[in-house]
C-alpha cells in the first residue's frame, strides 16, 4: 500500500508515471501531528482522530468522494442513493485511515506493536532458500508492509520497486533491501533483471503503471476493462523466474495476515509483445478481484483504473 500518493489527485495526462507521482492529500504538518499524537497517546488515539479527519474530508471534499467511487461503483453497483454512497465512501476511507495509523504505529513502536501472521511462512522461507530469485507482486490492498513484518527471517536480498520513500526499506532492514526507482526507465529495468539473475527478490505493485502504456495490457477487473502492467511478467519470462502474488489483509481489529495468493509461472523467452503476457496479467487481476470479494473495504487504489482502458498502443 502506498502511503503517500494513494489519495492524490492525478492530473489529466496521458503519462501514467506523472499521474501516479502526484503528492498526497495530507500536508507534512498533518502527518507530523499524527505521528506525535500516536507516540504520546497510542494507537487508540490515532484511530479516534483518523475517524474524525476521515469524516471531515469525505463530507467536505467532493474530490475524495469521486476518487472512492471509481472502485465502489463497480464493487457495489446495486448501492444506490446519495446517503448509501456516502456511507460506503466513509467506510472505505475510514478503513484506509486506520491502515495508515497501523503503519505509523509499526514505524514508531516496532514489529511487536502490530500482530501479523503468515500461514505459509515456512513455504516462503523455503522459496527464499532456493537459488532462483522471484518477482513478488502485490497491490494497493490491505497492508503489505505490515504483513511483511510477520516474516521472522528473510534470507534473500530484496529490491523494492517504488518511488523513493523511507518506510519499506526500514521494515526489512537496510542490509536486506534496496530501492529501484521505476521512473528511471531502462536503467531500472536493467537493475531489476540483474537482481533476479543474482537470485534475489524484486517486489513491485501489479496495479500500477509507470512510463508508456505500451508496457500495459487490457484485462478484466470487476466487470470492466483496466490496464495493468506487463513488466513483472516480462521480467519473469526473461529471467526464468516465478511471480508470487501476495497480499496482507487486516483480518481482525488488531491483526494482519500475509497470504500467498498465487504463483504465476510465465514461460521463458516470450519476448516484448505485451499481448503475449495478457493471460498472466489476467491471473493477477483475478487474484485482486477475489481479494475484494473477501475484503471489500481494503482496496486502496483511488485512481481511475477503468478510464480509457482500451487496447494499449
Amino acid at each position: 500500500m502506498n502511503t503517500r500518493a494513494t489519495f492524490s489527485s492525478p492530473s489529466e495526462t496521458k503519462d501514467p508515471a506523472a499521474n501516479w507521482a502526484q503528492p498526497g492529500l495530507g500536508r507534512s504538518w498533518q502527518q507530523g501531528f499524527f505521528h506525535w499524537l500516536i507516540r504520546i497517546g497510542g494507537k487508540a488515539r490515532g484511530y479516534h482522530m483518523s475517524h474524525v479527519v476521515t469524516f471531515w474530508y469525505v463530507l467536505l471534499y467532493p474530490s475524495i468522494r469521486r476518487r472512492c467511487r471509481f472502485y465502489l461503483s463497480r464493487r457495489f453497483p446495486d448501492h444506490k442513493g446519495w446517503f448509501r454512497r456516502f456511507l460506503d465512501t466513509y467506510r472505505l476511507a475510514r478503513t484506509y485511515g486506520a491502515a495508515l495509523v497501523d503503519m505509523t504505529v509499526l514505524d514508531i513502536f516496532g514489529p511487536r506493536s502490530i500482530s501479523a501472521s503468515c500461514p505459509e511462512h515456512d513455504r516462503l522461507i523455503q522459496l527464499c532458500a532456493q537459488p532462483r530469485g522471484f518477482v513478488l507482486l502485490h497491490a494497493h490492498v490491505g497492508s503489505f508492509q505490515i504483513g511483511m513484518s510477520a516474516l521472522t527471517q528473510f534470507p534473500k536480498r530484496v529490491s523494492i520497486v517504488m518511488i523513493p520513500e523511507t518506510r519499506a526499506p526500514m521494515l526489512l532492514g537496510p542490509q536486506s533491501a534496496s530501492m529501484i526507482d521505476p521512473r528511471t526507465g531502462l536503467q531500472g529495468v536493467i537493475a531489476m533483471t540483474e537482481a533476479l539473475l543474482r537470485g534475489e527478490i524484486v517486489t513491485m505493485m501489479g496495479d500500477r503503471i509507470f512510463g508508456s502504456d505500451q508496457n500495459a495490457v487490457a484485462v478484466q477487473f470487476l466487470g470492466d476493462s483496466v490496464l495493468f502492467p506487463v513488466t513483472p511478467y516480462r521480467l519473469a519470462s526473461a529471467t526464468a523466474t516465478s511471480v508470487l502474488v501476495m497480499a496482507a489483509p487486516k483480518t481482525s481489529p488488531n491483526s494482519y495476515e500475509l497470504r500467498l495468493l498465487k504463483m504465476i509461472e510465465v514461460p521463458p523467452n516470450l519476448g516484448r509483445n505485451a499481448q503475449d503476457y495478457a493471460p498472466y496479467a489476467q491471473q493477477f487481476a483475478d487474484c485482486l478481484e477475489q481479494f475484494t470479494r473477501e475484503f471489500p473495504w481494503q482496496f486502496y487504489n483511488f485512481y481511475d483504473l477503468w478510464h480509457d482502458a482500451g487496447q494499449p498502443g
